[in-house]
């Protein structure tokens, strides 16, 4: 009796995956006649196709620094389906660009960055395996061939994003440690003593990227474009690893009621894993005054 349910059992397993397969070829298909019919019909001329079915035409810039892994891409894009909705897009005027390190994760813009250099532009048709899938979101309707305007702003290894970070945050003398971290004194106190491990100690904070993020304002509910990942005041005793290591390194350079300015390299900060908000490989901007110690 056993055998005969394992049967029926491994009969409807079979059929599933047929059925499955079947669906993802169907869909395949009709994501190539989709595209083909669109190529035609708006007269895109020179279309190359990629391996995994995605249609692409790029204007080279005549630049030939290409994106390698951690490297921070940043892209000017527009985002439609094919009958010309618009889904999705940065704003060039605002110089509100979208940035992304490179291979830390999947999105739909990393089989299109693989095939640019910076300054190049491009026009890609992408099939909905390589987009959103059997997923509806938003606007956006499960199977749907995307159409992706895309224009490679620059493209930053983690030393060239320090160099631009210590452009952009302003710093004038700064000392580099022996662990990559960019540290200058806002404040200085000529009275206390430095702060050593075994302390209690609470800080005031404010933590940025390199680049901005689309984020929603808490006060207002309204979208913005910010850098700002994090800030507040938060207490910690020294020589616990209760934070990252950049950060204590820096900590431990102040005295109470001093304040200083830092960059840490990923390697002293979230590493290749990254957290929630903060992508693998990224450097960090930190503004750190000390209001407590014990």
């Amino acid at each position: 009796m056993l055998k005969y349910i394992f049967f029926i059992f491994s009969f409807f397993v079979v059929l599933s995956s047929c059925s499955v397969e079947n669906v993802a070829d169907q869909e395949q298909n009709n994501d190539e006649a989709d595209i083909q019919s669109y190529i035609t019909q708006n007269k895109l001329a020179n279309m190359l196709k990629t391996a995994d079915g995605m249609y692409y035409s790029i204007k080279p810039s005549g630049g030939t620094k290409a994106a390698v892994a951690n490297d921070l891409v940043t892209l000017s894009y527009k985002l439609y389906l094919l009958d010309g909705t618009l889904i999705d897009s940065t704003n060039a005027p605002a110089k509100q660009f979208k940035s992304i390190v490179y291979g830390v994760s999947q999105t739909i813009f990393t089989p299109i960055i693989q095939l640019m250099k910076e300054g190049d532009k491009g026009t890609f048709l992408l099939p909905s395996s390589l987009g959103f899938g059997s997923s509806s979101i938003g606007n956006v309707p499960a199977y749907s061939v995307l159409r992706a305007e895309v224009e490679v702003i620059s493209i930053r290894t983690e030393a060239e994003q320090i160099t631009e970070m210590k452009n952009l945050y302003g710093f004038k003398t700064p000392e580099t440690t022996s662990s990559g971290m960019v540290f200058e004194k806002i404040l200085e106190s000529t009275t206390e003593t430095a702060i050593s491990t075994g302390k209690t100690v609470t800080v005031k904070y404010l933590g940025r990227l390199g680049y901005g993020t689309v984020k929603v304002d808490a006060t207002t509910n309204k979208l913005v474009f910010d850098s700002k990942f994090g800030e507040g005041e938060f207490t910690f005793i020294t020589g616990t690893s209760q934070v990252i290591k950049g950060f204590e390194e820096a900590v431990l350079k102040l005295k109470l009621n001093e304040k200083a300015k830092v960059i840490l390299p990923s390697s002293i900060a979230y590493g290749a894993n990254g957290n929630a908000t903060i992508p693998g490989y990224s450097p960090l901007y930190f503004e750190i005054e000390v209001v407590f110690v014990k």
